[in-house]
């Protein structure tokens, strides 16, 4: 109890790498949920107060009990406003390369049309007969979809943060988002 109460740099580390590792996981979670009673900004703004109370609690008992249990808060404190900073940045890189991954998907489905007069029915079939490696996953660690229409036109795809589907719109030639 006394490592806890009174921690030493190793037990204040292994703290920061587990809470850190906690952050970040509760962090991604939320990322996907569009909600705003449940979404990231609310968790993230919660999470911040209920650390900020227990940072004031734990100056209190380390006042009175002469333990040092305020530097486990601040350290956490630390974490999630540092995670808070970087995490905008990026998820704005993780969908800015999602959809360049899947544009050059989009150039291989109509390379395969020029050659063969029709898309191809999946994006395995695309893969086997076009013997190419295609991405399966997007950046964010979503998959790519793929839907081939009965009036040969298809669709590509990913679902994004905060319950975003993103679209390829190969007339336009972007991408657009819907919830």
């Amino acid at each position: 109890m006394k490592n806890i109460s009174d921690p030493k740099k190793f037990t204040l580390v292994l703290f920061g790498i587990l809470s850190f590792l906690f952050l970040v996981l509760y962090v991604w979670n939320f990322s996907f949920v569009w909600e705003f009673g449940f979404g990231l900004f609310f968790c993230l703004t919660f999470l911040l107060i209920v650390l900020l109370i227990g940072l004031v609690i734990s100056i209190l008992i380390d006042i009175k009990q002469s333990t040092k249990f305020k530097y486990y808060f601040i350290i956490s404190i630390i974490q999630l406003l540092f995670i808070w900073l970087v995490s905008n940045p990026i998820r704005e890189w993780q969908i800015e390369n999602s959809k360049h991954n899947g544009v050059a998907i989009v150039e291989i489905v109509e390379a395969y049309k020029e050659r063969n007069g029709s898309y191809p029915k999946s994006l395995t079939e695309l893969e086997n007969e076009a013997n190419v490696d295609l991405p399966e996953r997007t950046s964010i660690g979503t998959k790519y979809n793929y839907k081939l229409y009965e009036n040969e036109n298809y669709s590509i795809g990913f679902k994004s943060y905060y319950g975003y589907d993103y679209h390829y719109n190969k007339v336009e030639k972007e991408w657009y988002s819907a919830d």
